[in-house]
């Protein structure tokens, strides 16, 4: 509690906000909330992104990477930016057709990835659809679909000679294996019309197989002579131990057991529960304060992957400690409200 009173006073608008409306359930709409909505437009990333946005919508110069519609609608959403807001709408409506642009920062692996149901561009546009709370369209249904093909995939698996092969000593997927991508994973994490008891009950036993056969290897994907590298970004490792991590690690951490928690599997993983526990363990000997001494470019850099860091800057070790106590309540929050919900 002294944490939670420490964050709603002191820490950054968009911590405050998101606290107050995601966690304790305020409304938008009381004077409070507004005020701090004001505040969060001029924080300086949410003016940047504001500023990438062009006449018909477009954010940014590519859709995915940096400088992207997708890293701009991440860092609205990250930031607390209200869904109302028109730079959403304008943004949303350029989404909803097809556009030259949506090839790039992707290019050509893109369309290779969507054919193999392995993550690109297509569900890379149907989870910054499913980001802003766009779900209930065809082009997204589909795409979520495909997503939960990718975990049932799993559940078939039961190593590693059963997914992949070697191609000029690199591990490639074998041509008929579909397998999730971090977009599978946010993609889910994002909506609520897939959720039945039978999507969950795969769903977990899919997460259940990535669990046990973590540390996973980096594995390519080959198109004639091409090798591509899929979206693999946290998809790695499901279960290290939270004592061996390095900074780029931790984020990654958080990164994935935020969108597991969002899942409602958590509970239903033993390794997954394990790692919930082992952090309210860490909090509790610290006050409820998150005071891993860590810092990494992946925290404070925003990108289509990278990116957690709410405050201004990490110069003051306060602002560290309130970002990462805000993801671990984010954690417990989705975690108890998912819970036994499958």
């Amino acid at each position: 509690m002294y944490a939670l009173q420490d964050l709603l006073e002191n820490a950054c608008p968009s911590i405050r906000y998101r606290i107050r409306s995601e966690i304790l359930g305020e409304s938008i709409k009381t004077p409070e909330m507004k005020d701090l909505q004001a505040e969060i437009l001029a924080d300086d990333w949410v003016q940047k992104i504001v500023s990438w946005q062009i006449s018909d919508g477009w954010i940014g110069s590519d859709l995915h990477g940096e400088n992207s519609m997708e890293t701009g609608i991440r860092v609205l959403c990250e930031k607390g930016v209200e869904k109302s807001h028109p730079v959403f709408s304008k943004a949303l409506a350029i989404l909803h057709h097809d556009d030259e642009r949506l090839v790039r920062g992707i290019g050509k692996a893109g369309k290779i990835l969507d054919d193999r149901n392995l993550g690109g561009t297509r569900m890379i546009r149907a989870t910054v659809l499913a980001h802003t709370g766009v779900e209930d369209i065809p082009f997204v249904q589909e795409q979520i679909q495909n997503a939960l093909a990718g975990f049932q995939t799993l559940v078939l698996i039961h190593s590693l000679t059963d997914i992949s092969t070697t191609y000029k000593g690199k591990l490639v997927y074998k041509p008929e294996i579909v397998w999730p991508s971090i977009y599978h994973l946010r993609l889910l994490a994002y909506s609520h019309s897939w959720r039945t008891k039978d999507n969950y009950k795969m769903l977990v036993d899919g997460i259940q197989r990535l669990v046990q056969l973590s540390p996973l290897p980096a594995i390519l994907v080959r198109n004639k002579s091409q090798l591509i590298a899929p979206a693999s970004f946290c998809m790695l490792d499901f279960n290290p131990d939270i004592h061996d991590l390095d900074d780029a690690g931790w984020m990654m951490w958080f990164h994935r057991l935020e969108l597991l928690a969002r899942l409602g599997v958590t509970d239903h993983v033993p390794e997954l529960q394990e790692q919930i526990d082992r952090l309210k363990l860490l909090l509790t000997e610290n006050q409820g304060r998150c005071e891993l001494n860590i810092n990494h470019y992946y925290f404070r850099k925003w990108t289509s992957y990278s990116g957690l860091m709410l405050e201004k800057d990490w110069k003051s070790p306060n602002r560290r400690v309130y970002d990462l106590t805000f993801r671990c309540l984010l954690i417990f929050h989705n975690h108890l409200k998912n819970f036994g919900f499958s």
